[in-house]
Protein backbone atom coordinates (compact mmCIF):
# COMPACT_ATOMS: atom_id res chain seq x y z
CA UNK A 1 0.00 0.00 0.00
CA UNK A 2 2.81 2.42 0.91
CA UNK A 3 4.67 1.54 -2.29
CA UNK A 4 1.54 2.14 -4.36
CA UNK A 5 1.04 5.52 -2.70
CA UNK A 6 4.64 6.52 -3.40
CA UNK A 7 4.26 5.56 -7.06
CA UNK A 8 1.08 7.63 -7.35
CA UNK A 9 2.82 10.63 -5.74
CA UNK A 10 5.82 10.26 -8.06
CA UNK A 11 3.63 10.05 -11.17
CA UNK A 12 1.64 13.09 -10.05
CA UNK A 13 4.85 15.02 -9.40
CA UNK A 14 6.32 14.16 -12.79
CA UNK A 15 3.07 15.02 -14.57
CA UNK A 16 2.93 18.31 -12.71
CA UNK A 17 6.52 19.11 -13.75
CA UNK A 18 5.73 18.20 -17.35
CA UNK A 19 2.66 20.45 -17.34
CA UNK A 20 4.70 23.31 -15.90
CA UNK A 21 7.31 22.90 -18.63
CA UNK A 22 4.57 22.98 -21.28
CA UNK A 23 3.77 26.52 -20.19
CA UNK A 24 5.52 29.36 -22.01
CA UNK A 25 5.85 33.05 -21.25
CA UNK A 26 4.70 34.89 -24.38
CA UNK A 27 5.98 38.45 -24.95
CA UNK A 28 4.43 40.57 -27.67
CA UNK A 29 5.89 43.48 -29.61
CA UNK A 30 4.26 45.79 -27.04
CA UNK A 31 6.38 44.04 -24.35
CA UNK A 32 3.27 42.61 -22.72
CA UNK A 33 3.52 39.11 -21.29
CA UNK A 34 1.13 36.20 -20.83
CA UNK A 35 1.54 32.59 -19.71
CA UNK A 36 0.31 30.31 -22.49
CA UNK A 37 0.32 26.82 -23.94
CA UNK A 38 2.05 26.56 -27.33
CA UNK A 39 -0.14 24.98 -30.00
CA UNK A 40 1.59 25.79 -33.27
CA UNK A 41 3.99 27.97 -35.27
CA UNK A 42 3.61 28.72 -38.96
CA UNK A 43 3.97 31.76 -41.27
CA UNK A 44 0.59 33.06 -40.11
CA UNK A 45 1.77 33.43 -36.54
CA UNK A 46 2.08 31.78 -33.14
CA UNK A 47 -0.91 29.66 -32.06
CA UNK A 48 -1.41 29.60 -28.29
CA UNK A 49 -4.11 29.05 -25.73
CA UNK A 50 -4.51 30.25 -22.17
CA UNK A 51 -2.43 28.36 -19.61
CA UNK A 52 -5.61 27.02 -17.99
CA UNK A 53 -7.04 25.88 -21.34
CA UNK A 54 -9.50 27.43 -23.75
CA UNK A 55 -9.69 27.99 -27.47
CA UNK A 56 -6.43 28.66 -29.35
CA UNK A 57 -5.69 32.13 -30.67
CA UNK A 58 -3.12 33.30 -33.19
CA UNK A 59 -0.57 35.99 -32.43
CA UNK A 60 0.48 37.49 -35.81
CA UNK A 61 4.19 37.55 -36.55
CA UNK A 62 4.05 41.37 -36.63
CA UNK A 63 3.07 41.26 -32.94
CA UNK A 64 5.33 38.40 -31.77
CA UNK A 65 8.55 39.00 -29.85
CA UNK A 66 9.41 35.76 -28.05
CA UNK A 67 8.39 32.64 -26.14
CA UNK A 68 10.48 31.56 -23.14
CA UNK A 69 10.37 28.87 -20.45
CA UNK A 70 12.65 27.32 -17.85
CA UNK A 71 14.03 23.81 -18.32
CA UNK A 72 16.64 21.86 -16.35
CA UNK A 73 20.12 22.43 -17.77
CA UNK A 74 21.16 19.63 -20.12
CA UNK A 75 24.44 17.78 -19.80
CA UNK A 76 26.63 18.06 -22.90
CA UNK A 77 29.46 15.88 -24.16
CA UNK A 78 31.10 18.51 -26.34
CA UNK A 79 34.48 19.80 -25.26
CA UNK A 80 34.12 23.27 -26.79
CA UNK A 81 31.73 26.16 -27.37
CA UNK A 82 31.48 27.89 -30.76
CA UNK A 83 30.76 31.63 -30.44
CA UNK A 84 29.00 33.30 -33.37
CA UNK A 85 28.18 36.85 -34.40
CA UNK A 86 25.12 38.24 -32.68
CA UNK A 87 26.03 36.50 -29.42
CA UNK A 88 24.83 33.03 -30.42
CA UNK A 89 26.79 29.97 -29.40
CA UNK A 90 26.78 26.18 -29.84
CA UNK A 91 28.26 23.59 -27.53
CA UNK A 92 29.96 20.64 -29.19
CA UNK A 93 33.10 19.98 -31.21
CA UNK A 94 34.55 20.97 -34.61
CA UNK A 95 34.41 18.28 -37.29
CA UNK A 96 35.91 19.78 -40.45
CA UNK A 97 36.21 22.79 -42.72
CA UNK A 98 33.97 22.62 -45.79
CA UNK A 99 34.59 25.38 -48.33
CA UNK A 100 34.03 28.58 -46.31
CA UNK A 101 32.02 26.88 -43.55
CA UNK A 102 32.82 25.09 -40.33
CA UNK A 103 31.12 21.74 -39.78
CA UNK A 104 30.20 21.63 -36.09
CA UNK A 105 28.67 18.75 -34.12
CA UNK A 106 26.12 19.47 -31.36
CA UNK A 107 24.41 16.81 -29.25
CA UNK A 108 20.91 17.94 -30.22
CA UNK A 109 21.46 19.30 -33.73
CA UNK A 110 23.97 16.78 -35.02
CA UNK A 111 26.39 18.11 -37.64
CA UNK A 112 25.63 21.62 -38.82
CA UNK A 113 27.45 23.99 -41.18
CA UNK A 114 28.25 27.46 -39.83
CA UNK A 115 29.29 30.07 -42.43
CA UNK A 116 32.73 31.59 -41.88
CA UNK A 117 31.22 35.08 -41.73
CA UNK A 118 29.37 34.10 -38.53
CA UNK A 119 32.29 32.48 -36.72
CA UNK A 120 33.87 34.48 -33.89
CA UNK A 121 35.72 32.04 -31.65
CA UNK A 122 35.92 28.57 -30.14
CA UNK A 123 36.52 28.35 -26.39
CA UNK A 124 36.30 25.91 -23.56
CA UNK A 125 32.91 25.85 -21.78
CA UNK A 126 32.37 28.76 -19.41
CA UNK A 127 34.85 31.02 -21.23
CA UNK A 128 33.87 34.23 -23.02
CA UNK A 129 34.77 35.00 -26.60
CA UNK A 130 37.47 37.67 -26.97
CA UNK A 131 36.19 41.16 -27.62
CA UNK A 132 38.91 42.22 -30.06
CA UNK A 133 38.98 40.42 -33.41
CA UNK A 134 42.46 39.85 -34.91
CA UNK A 135 43.49 40.23 -38.55
CA UNK A 136 44.47 36.58 -38.69
CA UNK A 137 43.30 33.34 -37.07
CA UNK A 138 44.83 32.66 -33.65
CA UNK A 139 45.01 29.24 -31.97
CA UNK A 140 45.92 29.35 -28.30
CA UNK A 141 47.07 26.16 -26.63
CA UNK A 142 46.55 25.09 -23.04
CA UNK A 143 50.24 25.74 -22.26
CA UNK A 144 49.87 29.40 -23.31
CA UNK A 145 51.59 29.12 -26.70
CA UNK A 146 49.86 30.60 -29.75
CA UNK A 147 49.91 29.80 -33.46
CA UNK A 148 48.87 32.54 -35.91
CA UNK A 149 47.96 32.39 -39.57
CA UNK A 150 45.08 30.95 -41.58
CA UNK A 151 43.25 27.85 -40.44
CA UNK A 152 43.57 25.62 -43.51
CA UNK A 153 42.00 22.41 -42.20
CA UNK A 154 40.22 20.93 -39.21
CA UNK A 155 40.02 17.22 -38.45
CA UNK A 156 38.70 15.22 -35.52
CA UNK A 157 42.13 15.26 -33.87
CA UNK A 158 44.00 18.33 -35.14
CA UNK A 159 43.89 21.83 -36.60
CA UNK A 160 46.21 22.86 -39.42
CA UNK A 161 47.34 26.49 -39.40
CA UNK A 162 48.93 27.92 -42.53
CA UNK A 163 51.56 30.66 -42.04
CA UNK A 164 54.41 32.19 -44.03
CA UNK A 165 56.85 29.64 -42.63
CA UNK A 166 54.69 26.64 -43.55
CA UNK A 167 51.89 24.63 -41.99
CA UNK A 168 51.59 23.80 -38.30
CA UNK A 169 49.45 20.97 -36.96
CA UNK A 170 47.98 21.62 -33.52
CA UNK A 171 46.47 18.64 -31.66
CA UNK A 172 42.84 19.38 -30.85
CA UNK A 173 43.38 17.99 -27.37
CA UNK A 174 45.84 20.82 -26.60
CA UNK A 175 43.63 23.67 -27.91
CA UNK A 176 42.36 26.17 -25.34
CA UNK A 177 40.75 28.58 -27.81
CA UNK A 178 40.51 29.62 -31.45
CA UNK A 179 39.87 33.23 -32.45
CA UNK A 180 38.83 33.70 -36.05
CA UNK A 181 40.00 36.69 -38.04
CA UNK A 182 37.54 39.53 -38.40
CA UNK A 183 35.62 39.59 -41.67
CA UNK A 184 34.64 42.92 -43.25
CA UNK A 185 31.05 44.03 -43.32
CA UNK A 186 28.08 42.36 -41.70
CA UNK A 187 25.47 42.31 -44.43
CA UNK A 188 21.95 43.64 -44.19
CA UNK A 189 19.93 43.06 -41.04
CA UNK A 190 17.79 39.99 -41.67
CA UNK A 191 14.52 38.88 -40.11
CA UNK A 192 14.58 35.42 -38.57
CA UNK A 193 14.14 33.28 -35.46
CA UNK A 194 16.59 32.62 -32.65
CA UNK A 195 16.18 29.30 -30.87
CA UNK A 196 17.76 28.71 -27.46
CA UNK A 197 18.36 25.20 -26.13
CA UNK A 198 18.67 23.70 -22.66
CA UNK A 199 22.44 23.29 -23.10
CA UNK A 200 22.77 27.11 -23.41
CA UNK A 201 23.23 26.86 -27.19
CA UNK A 202 21.43 29.27 -29.51
CA UNK A 203 21.28 29.81 -33.25
CA UNK A 204 19.29 31.80 -35.79
CA UNK A 205 17.34 30.53 -38.79
CA UNK A 206 15.36 32.33 -41.46
CA UNK A 207 12.07 30.57 -40.65
CA UNK A 208 10.55 28.37 -37.97
CA UNK A 209 7.52 26.09 -37.74
CA UNK A 210 6.15 23.51 -35.34
CA UNK A 211 5.68 19.94 -36.57
CA UNK A 212 4.39 17.65 -33.86
CA UNK A 213 6.99 17.49 -31.09
CA UNK A 214 9.69 19.11 -33.24
CA UNK A 215 10.58 22.70 -34.03
CA UNK A 216 11.79 22.95 -37.63
CA UNK A 217 14.34 25.73 -38.13
CA UNK A 218 15.32 26.75 -41.67
CA UNK A 219 19.08 27.34 -41.80
CA UNK A 220 19.35 28.01 -45.53
CA UNK A 221 17.98 26.98 -48.89
CA UNK A 222 16.66 23.42 -48.62
CA UNK A 223 18.33 23.16 -45.19
CA UNK A 224 15.79 22.50 -42.46
CA UNK A 225 16.87 21.31 -39.05
CA UNK A 226 14.51 19.43 -36.72
CA UNK A 227 14.95 20.26 -33.04
CA UNK A 228 13.12 18.35 -30.33
CA UNK A 229 10.80 20.88 -28.68
CA UNK A 230 11.58 19.24 -25.34
CA UNK A 231 15.06 20.84 -25.50
CA UNK A 232 13.92 24.34 -26.54
CA UNK A 233 13.90 27.05 -23.87
CA UNK A 234 13.17 30.09 -26.06
CA UNK A 235 11.96 31.06 -29.52
CA UNK A 236 12.63 34.70 -30.39
CA UNK A 237 11.80 36.63 -33.54
CA UNK A 238 14.88 38.55 -34.67
CA UNK A 239 14.57 41.93 -36.43
CA UNK A 240 10.82 41.66 -36.75
CA UNK A 241 8.65 44.18 -34.92
CA UNK A 242 11.56 44.62 -32.48
CA UNK A 243 15.27 44.89 -33.32
CA UNK A 244 17.76 44.79 -30.44
CA UNK A 245 20.50 47.42 -30.63
CA UNK A 246 22.91 44.93 -29.09
CA UNK A 247 22.66 42.85 -32.29
CA UNK A 248 23.48 45.85 -34.51
CA UNK A 249 26.95 47.21 -35.11
CA UNK A 250 27.32 50.87 -34.07
CA UNK A 251 28.55 53.26 -36.74
CA UNK A 252 30.63 54.93 -34.01
CA UNK A 253 31.75 53.59 -30.63
CA UNK A 254 33.77 55.78 -28.25
CA UNK A 255 35.04 55.02 -24.75
CA UNK A 256 37.28 57.50 -22.91
CA UNK A 257 38.62 56.91 -19.44
CA UNK A 258 39.14 59.88 -17.13
CA UNK A 259 42.86 59.33 -17.61
CA UNK A 260 44.48 57.71 -20.62
CA UNK A 261 42.24 58.58 -23.55
CA UNK A 262 40.31 56.18 -25.79
CA UNK A 263 40.56 52.44 -25.26
CA UNK A 264 38.75 49.32 -26.43
CA UNK A 265 36.31 47.73 -26.10
CA UNK A 266 33.75 50.51 -26.03
CA UNK A 267 30.85 48.24 -25.09
CA UNK A 268 29.85 44.67 -24.28
CA UNK A 269 26.83 43.42 -26.22
CA UNK A 270 24.42 41.19 -24.26
CA UNK A 271 27.10 40.88 -21.58
CA UNK A 272 27.97 42.58 -18.34
CA UNK A 273 30.97 44.92 -18.16
CA UNK A 274 32.91 42.01 -16.70
CA UNK A 275 32.10 39.96 -19.80
CA UNK A 276 29.55 37.62 -18.27
CA UNK A 277 26.73 36.52 -20.57
CA UNK A 278 23.48 38.36 -19.94
CA UNK A 279 22.76 41.38 -17.76
CA UNK A 280 21.17 41.43 -14.32
CA UNK A 281 19.60 43.98 -12.02
CA UNK A 282 19.12 42.79 -8.42
CA UNK A 283 19.03 39.20 -9.62
CA UNK A 284 16.54 39.89 -12.40
CA UNK A 285 18.01 38.67 -15.70
CA UNK A 286 17.79 40.44 -19.05
CA UNK A 287 18.90 38.58 -22.18
CA UNK A 288 19.55 41.78 -24.14
CA UNK A 289 21.55 44.80 -23.12
CA UNK A 290 24.70 46.85 -23.63
CA UNK A 291 27.24 47.37 -20.85
CA UNK A 292 29.36 50.54 -21.00
CA UNK A 293 31.52 52.71 -18.75
CA UNK A 294 31.71 56.50 -18.70
CA UNK A 295 32.63 58.22 -20.83
CA UNK A 296 30.78 56.27 -23.51
CA UNK A 297 29.13 57.27 -26.78
CA UNK A 298 27.54 54.74 -29.14
CA UNK A 299 25.87 55.78 -32.39
CA UNK A 300 23.72 53.79 -34.83
CA UNK A 301 22.57 54.81 -38.29
CA UNK A 302 18.81 54.74 -38.88
CA UNK A 303 17.04 54.08 -42.18
CA UNK A 304 13.44 54.94 -41.27
CA UNK A 305 12.37 51.29 -40.90
CA UNK A 306 11.60 51.67 -37.21
CA UNK A 307 9.36 54.32 -35.66
CA UNK A 308 10.50 54.38 -32.05
CA UNK A 309 13.30 53.54 -29.62
CA UNK A 310 12.77 51.79 -26.29
CA UNK A 311 15.19 51.24 -23.41
CA UNK A 312 15.83 51.16 -19.68
CA UNK A 313 19.10 51.63 -17.84
CA UNK A 314 20.77 51.03 -14.48
CA UNK A 315 24.18 51.25 -12.88
CA UNK A 316 25.77 47.81 -12.97
CA UNK A 317 26.38 46.34 -9.52
CA UNK A 318 26.09 48.14 -6.19
CA UNK A 319 28.81 50.75 -6.52
CA UNK A 320 28.51 53.51 -3.94
CA UNK A 321 30.62 55.94 -6.01
CA UNK A 322 28.63 55.82 -9.25
CA UNK A 323 27.23 59.21 -10.33
CA UNK A 324 26.53 59.21 -14.06
CA UNK A 325 24.66 61.33 -16.56
CA UNK A 326 22.64 59.51 -19.21
CA UNK A 327 21.71 61.06 -22.55
CA UNK A 328 19.86 59.96 -25.67
CA UNK A 329 20.50 61.95 -28.83
CA UNK A 330 18.79 61.99 -32.20
CA UNK A 331 20.95 63.55 -34.91
CA UNK A 332 23.08 64.96 -32.05
CA UNK A 333 20.09 66.68 -30.44
CA UNK A 334 19.56 65.69 -26.81
CA UNK A 335 16.02 64.30 -26.48
CA UNK A 336 16.48 62.70 -23.05
CA UNK A 337 18.83 63.47 -20.17
CA UNK A 338 19.08 62.21 -16.59
CA UNK A 339 21.78 63.44 -14.20
CA UNK A 340 23.04 61.81 -11.00
CA UNK A 341 22.21 58.23 -11.87
CA UNK A 342 23.21 56.09 -8.87
CA UNK A 343 23.29 52.36 -8.20
CA UNK A 344 20.24 50.44 -6.97
CA UNK A 345 17.70 52.13 -9.27
CA UNK A 346 16.25 50.70 -12.47
CA UNK A 347 14.95 53.45 -14.73
CA UNK A 348 11.38 53.43 -15.99
CA UNK A 349 10.79 52.40 -19.59
CA UNK A 350 11.76 55.18 -22.00
CA UNK A 351 10.06 55.32 -25.40
CA UNK A 352 11.31 57.90 -27.88
CA UNK A 353 9.87 58.61 -31.32
CA UNK A 354 12.53 58.45 -34.04
CA UNK A 355 10.50 60.71 -36.37
CA UNK A 356 12.81 60.94 -39.36
CA UNK A 357 16.07 60.87 -37.40
CA UNK A 358 19.16 59.64 -39.24
CA UNK A 359 21.21 58.64 -36.17
CA UNK A 360 20.59 57.46 -32.62
CA UNK A 361 23.24 58.01 -29.93
CA UNK A 362 23.42 56.63 -26.40
CA UNK A 363 25.78 58.59 -24.16
CA UNK A 364 26.98 58.07 -20.59
CA UNK A 365 29.03 60.80 -18.94
CA UNK A 366 30.67 60.74 -15.54
CA UNK A 367 31.22 64.48 -15.19
CA UNK A 368 34.49 65.28 -13.44
CA UNK A 369 35.01 61.71 -12.18
CA UNK A 370 34.27 58.41 -13.88
CA UNK A 371 34.88 56.15 -10.87
CA UNK A 372 32.68 53.05 -11.03
CA UNK A 373 30.32 54.66 -13.58
CA UNK A 374 29.47 51.35 -15.26
CA UNK A 375 26.01 51.44 -16.78
CA UNK A 376 23.81 48.87 -18.51
CA UNK A 377 21.46 49.91 -21.27
CA UNK A 378 18.73 47.33 -20.64
CA UNK A 379 16.75 45.92 -23.56
CA UNK A 380 17.58 48.83 -25.91
CA UNK A 381 15.48 48.22 -29.00
CA UNK A 382 14.15 49.74 -32.19
CA UNK A 383 10.38 49.33 -32.53
CA UNK A 384 8.68 48.90 -35.88
CA UNK A 385 5.64 50.75 -34.54
CA UNK A 386 5.51 53.30 -31.75
CA UNK A 387 3.31 51.93 -28.93
CA UNK A 388 -0.13 53.49 -28.68
CA UNK A 389 -0.40 52.54 -24.99
CA UNK A 390 1.74 53.33 -21.99
CA UNK A 391 4.41 50.72 -21.14
CA UNK A 392 2.98 47.88 -19.01
CA UNK A 393 3.36 48.18 -15.27
CA UNK A 394 6.49 46.51 -13.93
CA UNK A 395 7.33 44.73 -10.72
CA UNK A 396 8.85 47.33 -8.38
CA UNK A 397 12.46 46.26 -7.93
CA UNK A 398 13.69 49.73 -6.99
CA UNK A 399 14.58 51.03 -3.60
CA UNK A 400 13.01 54.36 -2.62
CA UNK A 401 14.86 57.20 -4.29
CA UNK A 402 14.80 60.98 -4.13
CA UNK A 403 16.76 61.46 -7.33
CA UNK A 404 15.54 64.25 -9.62
CA UNK A 405 13.41 63.32 -12.60
CA UNK A 406 14.84 63.01 -16.06
CA UNK A 407 14.48 65.93 -18.42
CA UNK A 408 13.38 66.08 -22.04
CA UNK A 409 15.45 68.96 -23.43
CA UNK A 410 13.93 70.77 -26.37
CA UNK A 411 17.03 72.10 -28.00
CA UNK A 412 20.12 71.21 -26.04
Amino acid sequence: MVRTLLVVILIATLCGAARAQDKWLLTTAQFRTDTVLLKGIDPAGIKVSAADGGDPRTVPMDDFLDLTRSLPAAQTSGKFVLHMSGGDQLSGSPVSLKSDSLVWKNDELGEIEIPGSKMVAVTLPGKSAPIDRPHEDVVQMSNGDTVRGIIAAIAADKITVQAAGGNTDVPLSSVASITFAATPGGGAVQRGFRVRLDDSSSLVGSAAKLEGENLVLTMGKNADRKIALAHVTAIEQVNGPVSWLSARTPSQAVYHRLLGGAIEPAAYMDKSWLGQRGIEFKGRPFAHGIAVHAYSRLTWNLDGTYEAFRTRYAIEGDSGLADATVRIRLDDKVVYEKEHVHSGVLSPVIIQSLAGAKTLTLEVDGGTAYAQDTLDWIEPALLKHKPTEAPPADVDVNEPTTEPAATQPAGK
